[in-house]
């Protein structure tokens, strides 16, 4: 499959899957408030480290590798499944612990459930990681949907029937019953799940690595929402995650096809020995061509887009992801940092990038608490573009590009950016501040930005606008 049609398939199952959990987040949002839903943070925040250990087993692994062998692959599933036995275990018995770190005994009451549906995981990543390196996004697409459904209805049904943020633990466990049937059923070499230690030293010293980058990522990720909950409160975990939330939705939405495909992608350059260089630069340019943008107007429309998505309840979060935009916009690098390397054969430098990264995420975070949410979010501007620089550095070691070549690739996306960002601006101005606008002005906002990011494409000759007419045709023929 081309690459090309990789990401379309990639992407439009992302955003199928993303719309899904953004139409659920519309409802839980109305159903259960941020005290609760901080709970739910707090409680997934142990499971997204877990994720990151599972990490062992090496799903990153089965894609790199040049030759995959039917022992390597059942090594890795094996080894995964007793990582997460071991796991879920560890958290269950745990989970009053966690709880009375946090005083909140509603966090150990999740884990507890939560950690049923983690336990399923080896019957579904490993296979999400078989389909990437075959680029079987179809498959891929159709489960992930299907899970993100299942889950979807789970939560709204139970948080209706006034389970609360438990809703949310019990929808983790359906959406990993509906994933590891589906994926047993589809992947036709049903062999891979037999057990075998045979290949363990090639799996678990690539996996060691990966794992370890995975974790301090995830404690990265998490450590924020861990510090604002002894600091603060559960209200303000759930305030702050939805800020985030927010402000890297066109990265997990507008761009979600980029991170299924680019590890497989930059494998395969350097099997082929292609130029890596080149399709990294060019990654960039056409991800800060649809990153800026969509950011600006994010930020400007932030007041009506928290009334629509989340409600009034919600209103807090707007001013926040304000200024999140304007930190999420310098960590376009991010996004590649992790395939370019892997691809390389770099996993070793990851956890040290990772934990540099982290570090000055969590300090920054750990010094603002005591002065509120609006501190924090400011502090991390100041932070997250040192960060995205770190990323590019360590990427320069392996592909040998100049610091120019770096920046004259991003010269017609801050072009592009300007054109699209000026008419939501003086909508803002005409309507007295972005706390003014309506939804029908957020509405209009998102027409005139669409507007200038298509003049700015024919004035900078932008080479998003070549890409758009073949992805066109590849849409027409593939409906």
């Amino acid at each position: 499959m081309g690459v090309r049609k990789a990401f379309l398939r990639a992407t439009a199952g992302r955003y199928l899957v993303m719309l899904i959990n953004l139409a659920v987040a519309i409802i839980v949002a109305r159903l259960i408030g941020p005290a609760a839903f901080g709970v739910t943070v707090l409680g997934s925040s142990a499971f997204v480290i877990a994720e990151a250990l599972r990490e062992i087993g090496g799903g990153a692994y089965l894609i790199q590798q040049k030759e995959l062998t039917p022992k390597q692959v059942r090594t890795s599933i094996t080894t995964s499944g007793l990582v997460s036995i071991a796991i879920s275990l560890s958290l269950y018995f745990s989970a009053g612990l966690i709880a009375d770190f946090y005083r909140l005994p509603e966090v150990g009451h999740y884990i507890q459930v939560a950690a049923i549906g983690y336990l399923l995981g080896p019957f579904i990543f490993p296979v999400f990681a078989l389909m990437s390196r075959e680029m079987a996004f179809g498959s891929f697409a159709f489960v992930n949907t299907v899970m993100a459904t299942v889950g979807g209805i789970t939560s709204i049904g139970l948080a209706k029937l006034g389970f609360g943020y438990m809703s949310l633990a019990w929808a983790t466990v359906t959406s990993a019953v509906a994933g590891s049937i589906l994926c047993f059923l589809l992947y036709s070499d049903r062999s891979i799940f037999l057990p075998s230690l045979s290949e363990w030293r090639g799996v678990i010293g690539f996996g060691a690595f990966d794992s370890a980058a995975a974790l301090v990522a995830a404690v990265g990720e998490y450590a924020p929402y861990l510090v604002i909950g002894r600091a603060l409160d559960s209200a303000s975990v759930g305030i702050a995650q939805r800020a985030v939330l927010l402000s890297v939705f066109p990265e997990r939405v507008i761009l979600a096809g980029v991170g299924a495909i680019a590890l497989p992608v930059f494998a395969r350059s350097m099997r082929e020995r292609s130029d890596t260089k080149a399709v990294y630069l060019n990654a960039l340019e056409l991800i800060s061509g649809v990153h800026w943008p969509c950011l600006l107007l994010l930020s400007a429309l932030s007041t009506p887009l928290v009334s629509i998505v989340l409600g009034p309840q919600w209103l807090e979060v707007a001013p926040l992801v304000r200024v999140l935009c304007l930190a999420a916009a310098f960590s376009f690098p991010w996004a590649l940092q992790y395939p370019v390397l892997v691809a390389v054969g770099a996993v070793r430098t990851l956890p040290l990038l990772v934990a540099g990264q982290a570090i000055l995420n969590t300090a920054a975070v750990t010094l603002a608490a005591g002065h509120g949410l609006l501190t924090i979010a400011w502090c991390l501007v100041g932070i997250v573009p040192v960060n995205a620089l770190i990323a590019v550095a360590v990427v320069r070691r392996y592909l040998n590009f100049c610091w120019s070549d770096f920046f004259n690739a991003l010269r017609k996306s801050v072009v592009l950016s300007i054109f699209s960002g000026l008419g939501p601006i003086c909508l803002i101005l005409t309507q007295g501040g972005p706390d003014s606008l309506s939804i029908e002005a957020g509405l209009l906002g998102v027409l005139l930005s669409l507007a200038g990011w298509s003049i700015g494409l024919g004035f900078t000759h932008h080479p998003l606008r070549h890409e758009l007419i073949p992805a066109a045709r590849i849409l027409k023929r593939e409906g």
